[in-house]
């Protein structure tokens, strides 16, 4: 395995390793003795995997089978980010930067009524049920 490969499922494997702590502090702090457990072997199985991956010691199918599932969730992870980001990016685009555009393009005294008017969120209908 080449160096990038290497580095790539180490950080997978430290990624999922911490992702597995905050789960099992969330159980303990609930008091989910079961599912505490649970995520603590997942996270030690996932630190064993990173001692491996940084003493160069060979992986076994198992270890390879780790990589994959915390590929996937690293995966999700990411595209869950981006949707966020996107729905952000969109946010600007599509309400805020053309709403001050207009209060840009307005006459000086109208800037208050107008920013009033277009900066009040309106409640909507799904809301309220």
């Amino acid at each position: 395995m080449d160096s990038r490969y290497l580095e790539l499922f180490t950080l997978i494997a430290q990624q999922i390793a911490n992702l597995a702590e905050q789960v099992m502090n969330d159980h303990q702090d609930k008091g989910e003795a079961k599912e505490q457990e649970t995520a603590q072997t997942m996270r030690d199985d996932y630190l064993n995997l990173h001692d491996k991956l940084t003493t160069n010691q060979e992986l076994d199918k198992a270890d390879y089978a780790r990589i994959l599932v915390g590929a996937i969730i690293v995966a999700n992870q990411l595209d869950a980010r981006i949707k966020n980001e996107q729905k952000a990016l969109d946010g600007y685009k599509l309400d805020i930067i053309p709403k001050l555009d207009q209060i840009n393009n307005t006459e000086y005294d109208d800037v208050p009524a107008l920013a009033a008017k277009l900066f009040t969120v309106k409640e909507d209908s799904n809301e309220k049920e």
